[in-house]
């Protein structure tokens, strides 16, 4: 009879539950034949898990094992620049030699990389503001915002009310001229409030004026060097409290200047010292309200000491690999099989439990693609020590830093060990070990021409029913080599509802099931390395996934993971017949504004996703090299 694995185990190892009225019928008996004596029948209608793994494969025990391993708690998640990155690379490198490959970088089976979390939240490693004698507290006088750059300075300070350029009825908060430089900047959040605290300008909450960007832009255009945000006084629909980097991760990207929220008794206490008494809050909100125009600058010699010292985390980890040479005429050619060993630790980035600090193990993301790899490695090197025909060398490699931007792969990517412009085929593991009834995605079917042919013929012999995309591009290392015009193809189960959580856990992967991929695998790399010709490269990103944005309309581009210093969102790819493609948008550029307002990063993207519709027109803004381009986008619905 065919048992379904991971349900199989679990009723193994689930204990019957009693309701409290049930009595057990436990036993103490003596044992009268000794400890060497000592043989308990065996009732035939008990599952007998020993049975069961014994009729598997041994490969598929091996790959269960290396899946235990990899996400046992002991590996703490596997978060790069951590004792259970270091246990996982020691594990992986030490099967590498086991197969017999050679390392694969001049310093052994490592090539250590940093990298930055650019998603991630600052840390705040000091902040602290003082008049005088006056040291105020952080969390109770003030906040630290997202955008908060790193400085140490006495500045003197200045009052801009909303910082609003040009508002309803010719509306502003500056006097032509208007010069901040060197100065600590205190503004009004919001726009300005009627009598009864609500907006002048909107019926319900703020307008578009009130937006934070755009405010902070204002006071930077002119030259502020920190900037002082206070919440209005008596705002009806404003929010309560000092605000955090966290609540705040939206101010993106890093101003370059301190920027601080002040509670209204510190932004107050600040005006009075100030001016020597003579400003109030309240008195300057008054007249941000009725529309003054001009800043108000104070007495040089009252400065604020302001010192803030943030820093976006780093890692250091590093990606594993070996190396099978190859033999004859092919040899100087290669095939690269990767998937990334990294995971999310205690949820450092990506988690779908936020808040929830225990270990996320990591079975399936991705213990189940390197146990393939560490199976794969093993096979080919087996069969290549009595493999008398030509034959391309082939690199395994784990990647790390995947879960937080396939940094690994593109650190690889642009520091090549191997001749990429002779590389011809790269086979990609990630989320491999939840197969459910046979069925298995195949990606990248549509980047080689001969794949059309090869694929239907060497999954014919197979029990699996695959199921296939043309794209090169996906949210894996795969992705990364596509861009190289390189083939790819990049095998996965499925997603799960216990993915990117603490439930991905060993005993739900299936081994039974994942030794048929690995068999398919192993006769993919079998024709990859061994055909006389090299795939032929063809571009497509038809069925590229869309992402979950929560908008109506998809835009068609893949973001960029990488960390840059510019603003804009730089696109790592296009996907055919989306609204970006018929646009004319390609990959490379640089998008910065959208209808004339600027792009900083995704969040601000997003934010005008979510406000469009299908059949909207916009004007998208890129850099492309040297030259800024508007293109004219019609958006298009998601599906």
């Amino acid at each position: 009879m065919r048992h379904t694995f991971c349900l199989i185990l679990a009723l193994a190892m689930t204990p019957p539950l009693l309701a409290d009225d049930d009595v057990g019928s436990g036993v103490v008996v003596p044992n009268e034949h000794g400890i060497n004596g000592f043989a308990p029948d065996w009732d035939a209608d008990d599952f007998d898990l020993a049975a069961y793994l014994d009729g598997l494969h041994p490969d598929a025990n091996l790959w269960y094992q290396h899946v235990q391993t990899l996400s046992n708690p002991w590996m703490g998640g596997r978060q790069p620049g951590t004792p259970g990155d270091e246990l996982a690379a020691q594990y992986i490198s030490w099967y590498f030699d086991r197969a017999g490959l050679e390392p694969a970088f001049d310093d052994g089976w490592r090539q250590p990389f940093e990298f930055t979390l650019g998603r991630a939240l600052p840390e705040v490693l000091a902040a602290a503001m003082f008049i005088d004698s006056t040291n105020f507290v952080r969390g109770e006088d003030f906040g630290v915002l997202a955008n908060c750059g790193t400085a140490s300075a006495n500045l003197p300070l200045s009052f801009a009310g909303y910082s609003i350029d040009a508002g309803p009825e010719g509306y502003t908060s500056f006097a032509e001229g208007d010069d901040l430089s060197g100065r600590a900047v205190l503004l009004l959040r919001y726009e300005p409030l009627d009598e009864d605290g609500q907006s002048q300008w909107s019926e319900g909450d703020f307008s578009p004026h009130s937006g934070i960007q755009e405010k902070f832009q204002t006071l930077l255009d002119r030259g502020a060097a920190a900037i002082l945000l206070v919440n209005p006084i008596d705002a009806v629909d404003g929010r309560s409290g000092l605000e955090t980097v966290a609540s705040t991760a939206g101010f993106r990207p890093d101003l370059g200047i301190p920027a601080l929220h002040l509670s209204q008794e510190t932004a107050n206490h600040l005006l009075m010292h100030a001016s020597n008494g003579t400003a109030s809050l309240r008195d300057l909100q008054q007249d941000a309200n009725e529309g003054i125009a001009g800043v108000w600058h104070f007495d040089d010699a009252a400065t604020i000491t302001i010192e803030t010292d943030l820093a976006t985390p780093s890692f250091n980890t590093q990606n594993i690999a070996g190396l099978l040479p190859g033999t004859g005429e092919l040899s100087d050619e290669w095939v690269v099989v990767g998937g990334h060993y990294d995971h999310i630790g205690h949820g450092y980035t990506g988690s779908r439990t936020p808040g929830d600090d225990r270990v996320h193990p990591g079975a399936d993301d991705n213990a189940s693609g390197v146990g393939t790899i560490l199976i794969l490695a093993d096979r080919l090197a087996q069969s290549a020590a009595s493999d008398e025909r030509s034959r391309r060398s082939v690199m395994f490699i784990t990647f790390s830093g995947e879960e937080a931007g396939l940094h690994g792969s593109r650190h690889f990517i642009d520091n090549p060990t191997i001749d990429l412009d002779k590389t011809n085929f790269m086979l990609n593991l990630d989320m491999m070990g939840r197969i459910r009834g046979d069925t298995v995605a195949l990606t990248g079917t549509g980047t080689a021409e001969e794949f059309d042919e090869m694929l239907p013929r060497l999954v014919e012999p197979t029990d699996l029913t695959v199921s296939t995309t043309a794209s090169g591009l996906g949210p894996s290392d795969h992705s990364n080599f596509y861009r190289q015009d390189i083939p790819v193809l990049f095998f996965f189960t499925g997603i799960h509802d216990d993915y990117h959580t603490p439930e991905d856990v060993p005993w739900r992967v299936n081994p039974e099931g994942t030794l048929k991929i690995i068999d398919l695998c192993e006769v993919i790399l079998d024709e990859a390395t061994h055909r006389p010709e090299p795939f032929t490269f063809t571009s497509s990103t038809a069925g590229t996934a869309a992402r979950d944005t929560g908008s109506k309309v998809r835009l068609g581009i893949m973001p960029s993971y990488t960390t840059s210093d510019k603003p804009g969102v730089l696109i790592d790819g296009v996907t055919e017949g989306t609204s970006a493609h018929d646009a004319g948008i390609q990959t490379g550029d640089i998008i910065t504004a959208w209808d004339g307002e600027q792009i900083d990063g995704g969040s601000d993207l997003m934010k005008q996703l979510r406000a469009h519709n299908p059949g909207d027109e916009v004007t998208i803004t890129v850099t492309r090299g040297d030259e800024s381009l508007d293109l004219v986008v019609t958006l298009k619905g998601r599906k």
